[in-house]
């Protein structure tokens, strides 16, 4: 039995994943009590779903535009540098909204800061990622790494339910600050070896138009549903389910079922095609979009919540591993970086934020009944999904 279970891991993680893994792991259970809660939190003090829209679009307009500075930094000062800094932005991002109820002019000061946190830490974590996984294992090295972000998701809603509902946000806000700088303990223990080297903040935009890469950014344009999950679903459902214990607590039982698919799928992406694996889960995923549409009980919620993780993690193993493979192969062909390709991927996915955020702003403008255009959005949400499949 047990020789079963290590069959799902990887065996030959190198120093730098396993430093990554905690670290990731840490910032993932700071993640976890507060990512469901942003939108939710904004919501409750006022401001309707255009406003969140806009704050949204603030945060990716910006960061589309500054993401490249993110990759010449990394290159200059190294990915854990550029991690450190990630984090301590985390922690600025949700002091400040903390405080725009009583600074209503934080509503636009604070997305430049969360767009400056991505900048750093995005490019940074995948370069590291893909630079250092194991060619071989690579789809167990990820599936491993996401389920210890599911393990802390499971405990993380309901945990941050409890604070909120014991203590409020503030004290939220606090845990999570204190966590995030803990992350930085397992990267910061060894120093980093790294060459400094030039990188073209123009070229990252030319990548991204040229003919050879159009069906990849087009798969990516799908991340675009990734914005839907962080911002339109945990409103609805905060609206479905009044009471915040009981809306982490649904959220941490759809974890809890769909972590264990997580293991397998990085054991199967590792040895069957990963495109096949990939096609499955966006029809899954897809499916579990559409049926959203018709929910509006807690019993409803949490089976939709828990199909749609299980179709997510059936889509993200053998995407990201696809993802890293094509960075290694292209620095491997001294053509280019790893980095060059980490920022083509983070670009692309912007661009389908971007895009779905616009539609959404334009469909809340027009369509007066909020929970028909929240379901507009879910449709939406579901065909971008089927997307994935051109990678």
């Amino acid at each position: 039995m047990l020789h079963f279970i290590k069959s799902f891991l990887p065996h030959s993680m190198k120093r730098q994943v396993k430093e990554l893994f905690v670290s990731t792991t840490l910032v993932n259970f700071a993640l976890a009590m507060v990512i469901i809660f942003e939108p939710i939190y904004l919501y409750k003090i006022g401001y309707n779903l255009q406003h969140i829209m806009l704050f949204y679009l603030i945060v990716y307009l910006v960061y589309f535009f500054i993401i490249p500075f993110g990759g010449k930094f990394s290159r200059k000062f190294g990915y854990e540098i550029g991690l450190l800094v990630g984090t301590f932005l985390y922690i600025a991002f949700y002091v400040g909204l903390f405080f725009i109820d009583q600074f209503p002019m934080l509503f636009y000061i604070v997305p430049l800061v969360y767009a400056l946190q991505k900048t750093f830490y995005w490019p940074a974590f995948h370069a590291d990622f893909a630079h250092f996984a194991d060619k071989k294992e690579e789809g167990r090295e990820i599936s491993a790494m996401n389920a210890a972000s599911s393990l802390v998701y499971i405990i993380g809603p309901v945990l941050a339910g409890f604070i909120i509902s014991q203590w409020g946000y503030g004290a939220l806000f606090t845990v999570a600050s204190i966590i995030f700088l803990a992350s930085n303990i397992p990267t910061l223990i060894t120093k980093e070896k790294f060459n400094p080297t030039y990188f073209s903040y123009r070229q990252s935009y030319k990548n991204l138009i040229k003919k050879e890469n159009r069906q990849s950014l087009f798969a990516y344009v799908g991340f675009g549903e990734e914005l839907v999950v962080m911002v339109v679903w945990p409103v609805f459902i905060s609206i479905v389910i009044a009471d915040v214990f009981n809306l982490g607590l649904v959220v941490t039982l759809a974890t809890l079922i769909t972590t264990v698919v997580t293991l397998y799928v990085g054991k199967l992406s590792d040895s069957k095609d990963k495109r096949s694996i990939l096609s499955w889960g966006s029809y899954i995923y897809s499916l579990g979009w559409f049926i959203r549409i018709f929910i509006g009980s807690t019993v409803g919620v949490f089976f939709v919540d828990t199909l749609s993780r299980f179709g997510k993690n059936i889509i993200s193993i053998p995407l990201i591993a696809l993802t890293y493979e094509k960075a290694k192969d292209v620095e491997e062909g001294k053509k280019k970086s790893i980095m060059s390709r980490i920022m083509f991927f983070e670009m692309s996915l912007v661009a389908g934020k971007l895009l779905t955020i616009i539609v959404i702003y334009l469909a809340l403008f027009f369509i007066g009944d909020e929970i028909l255009a929240f379901k507009t959005t879910f449709i939406l949400a579901g065909g971008m999904t089927l997307l994935y499949i051109l990678l």
